[in-house]
């Protein structure tokens, strides 16, 4: 028998004998508070971010700093209950309303480091590529600013392709006291070094009616979506052809329906921070994570193009997009030729119209009232006057 198996069997006999005596309550668990020695609560700055996956060297770049106080004041504080929201700044410089007072938890303007490390784990051998100046931050408050930079040309050390990371370094100079250093630093951000600052256009999203038929007028909404590192303005205006082809191919036998230039240059995936979780993932690139978005990321470009007749023959054939079909852009690679996003359109349908889009005349009938004149269920004649 262990040793601490025989105090175990006495406690268990004390227990049998003393059973009307009540189980000892357990303590909780407590964490300490941002409660410094002076007598006052400090901040706490937390750091995080997003960052392109893609780069190159001397291209430009942005990154996504969030910064978040978690220091919580732990004393009552009545003069500092005022949201900061309210709070305004007079034409002689003093606070309105004239009774508040920062909370100590509180933290001012700071300096933020962007760090390219060739380590996920260690700044050793770190070069700083930028700096940022955070906004001051409240206690309990969160932060989320974009940070655009220039990267600097390769320096010695660095190989010119490869994986990189960036790490965030939240108060670099310390000017903020705060109740722990020790959380400043991000998780690092995996970044993949190209040779060139060239953009590279793909095809995303390709918005039309589930059933076509030969003949049918269509209003195509399409993304591209620039997974280079460079912006496309640098070189011509982006073309994107939809085109109608025998075969999937873009080649003999093909036609361009319609033709789009796109009013704006699309930046580089360099200057769209991803997450974490999606980078390496090439296929996570694709129509499914934008099209999933509320906003899209800076690198895709939505378009709504003019409705436009498809031909009315053959009784089948394809309908894809081709992006610069006229090859003026250069790109980190050469597109397929292959149409991209291939809808198939027929075969024809017999003793049935063309469909789409009939008019282009917009509704002047004002809401609610529908374009019959008579509005739906139970409401005042006096309220909405029938047109005569």
């Amino acid at each position: 028998m262990l040793p601490w198996e025989t105090l175990r069997a006495r406690d268990e006999r004390r227990a049998r004998r003393r059973k009307e005596l009540a189980a000892l309550e357990q303590l909780e668990g407590r964490q300490l508070l941002s409660y410094s020695s002076l007598g006052y609560s400090l901040p706490d700055l937390r750091i995080s971010g997003l960052a392109g996956s893609v780069a190159s060297w001397g291209g430009s770049y942005q990154v996504t700093v969030v910064l978040q106080n978690t220091g919580a004041s732990t004393i009552i504080e009545p003069l500092s209950l005022v949201p900061a929201s309210q709070v305004a700044v007079s034409p002689d410089g003093s606070l309105v309303p004239p009774y508040y007072v920062p909370s100590s938890a509180d933290a001012a303007a700071s300096q933020v480091g962007i760090y390219l490390a060739p380590r996920p784990h260690s700044l050793a051998g770190a070069i700083e590529i930028g700096t940022a100046t955070a906004p001051a931050l409240s206690q309990n408050n969160i932060e989320r600013f974009d940070v655009p930079l220039t990267l600097p040309a390769r320096p010695a050390g660095f190989r010119s392709t490869g994986v990189y990371y960036i790490r965030l370094v939240a108060n670099e100079t310390q000017s903020v006291l705060e109740s722990s250093f020790s959380n400043n630093v991000s998780a690092p951000i995996p970044v993949r070094f190209i040779t060139q600052a060239l953009p590279q256009l793909q095809a995303t999203a390709l918005d039309l009616p589930d059933e076509l038929q030969p003949g049918d007028t269509v209003v195509p909404t399409f993304q591209i979506t620039n997974l280079g590192t460079a912006n496309t303005n640098t070189q011509a205006p982006v073309q994107v052809a939809l085109v109608a082809s025998v075969t999937p191919s873009f080649t003999l036998g093909s036609s361009i329906v319609a033709l789009y230039t796109l009013p704006a240059g699309i930046p580089g995936q360099s200057s769209a921070p991803v997450k974490n979780s999606a980078r390496h993932h090439a296929r996570l690139y694709g129509s499914t994570i934008y099209n999933n978005n509320v906003t899209p990321a800076q690198n895709v470009e939505t378009y709504t193009g003019a409705a436009v007749p498809l031909p009315t023959s053959p009784s089948k054939y394809y309908l894809g997009l081709v992006i610069d079909p006229y090859n003026t852009i250069k790109q980190l690679s050469l597109p397929a030729n292959r149409l991209e996003l291939i809808r198939t359109v027929g075969p024809a349908t017999s003793g049935l119209p063309p469909a789409g889009v009939v008019s282009t005349t917009p509704l002047s009938q004002p809401f609610p009232i529908p374009p019959d004149g008579v509005p739906i269920g139970n409401v005042n004649p006096a309220a909405y006057p029938f047109p005569t």
